[in-house]
């Protein structure tokens, strides 16, 4: 039984690479310039959607293992 391995550039870790440098080309390093498009543009959706913030459910309390 073979098993058909991905060529490096069809894998999903390759997609990833080439998104991240396409992102790093346009905003030519400049995460800050990055972050705040990308909130710009959740922003944008998260309106046109109608979606709400998510809440976080409260941590939950941290046991000492020594009670019984």
């Amino acid at each position: 039984m073979s098993t058909k391995h991905p060529e490096p550039d069809d894998s999903g870790v390759a997609d990833i690479r080439r998104v991240r440098d396409a992102i790093a080309r346009q905003h030519q390093g400049d995460l800050s310039e990055h972050v705040a498009e990308t909130n710009r543009i959740a922003e944008a959706l998260r309106e046109k959607l109608r979606l709400g913030p998510v809440v976080q459910p409260p941590p939950r309390p941290r046991k000492s293992g020594t009670q019984g």
